[in-house]
């Protein structure tokens, strides 16, 4: 469901166009008819050369007509400065002391994907209904962000087999402000029962970079179960 949203995604946000959005529309048809055909890798391949671009050796398809390199945030064209060095940062003795790793070795995530290339395009579905209608449930996403998008999420969501998805469909979106004075509004939230479902305004895919007050807030309602209403501002 998410790998078809991106090409009318793309094209909405200005990153194609129309003759770009139809190849991309194309090659995402390509990459779920390998998914259903239980293709895994060839489903990857087909993800990582247009967008994700970790394994193919070359940029990907989307930073090649669009120029920009980062798909973590759509009003950034290449990664910030400061998050080329945070991997150096994070070897320093002090650092390394401050945050109680010991002697253990930072990793980038890099032979984690290596080993799950098999795995990123199978569906989690049947497994997330189950959290959903057993546990509390929180998924967000920045609305900037590109490689995991908020209206795929939406396009996502309303296919998950949980025992509220019509409730889910009818549910009113909530207006969120970290305070209710706020002049800003930090995200939009839908909830039934104990699933939240979060936007947060301003945000890409690195929220606590993006938003860090937005990203605490939001953690904090759900954990300590404080939840969400509708801001009174402006009315």
């Amino acid at each position: 469901q998410m790998l078809g949203g991106y090409a009318d995604f793309l094209y909405q946000i200005g990153l194609v166009d129309e003759k770009q959005r139809i190849y991309v529309q194309n090659q995402s048809d390509l990459g779920q008819q390998y998914i259903q055909q239980k293709k895994w890798k060839e489903a990857f391949e087909v993800f990582d050369i247009l967008l994700n671009g970790d394994k193919t050796g070359s940029p990907p398809y989307i930073e090649t007509v669009s120029g920009c390199s980062n798909y973590f945030n759509f009003l950034q064209c290449q990664d910030p400065e400061d998050q080329k060095y945070f991997g150096k940062l994070l070897s320093l003795p002090n650092i390394r002391k401050s945050i109680h790793v010991g002697n253990l070795t930072f990793h980038d995530g890099s032979m984690v994907e290596e080993y799950l290339i098999e795995d990123i395009m199978k569906t989690i579905k049947p497994w997330l209904a189950v959290l959903m209608d057993h546990y509390r449930v929180l998924l967000y996403n920045g609305q900037l962000d590109i490689i995991v998008a908020a209206p795929l999420t939406e396009r996502f969501l309303p296919t998950v087999p949980w025992g509220k998805v019509k409730e889910y469909k009818n549910a009113e979106r909530i207006v969120w402000r970290i305070h209710d004075k706020d002049p800003e509004v930090a995200g939009y939230v839908r909830q039934v029962d104990e699933f939240y479902q979060v936007i947060v305004r301003g945000g890409g895919h690195i929220l606590p970079y993006d938003q860090p007050e937005r990203a605490l807030d939001m953690m904090d309602r759900f954990i300590m179960g404080k939840g969400w209403k509708q801001s009174g501002y402006g009315k």
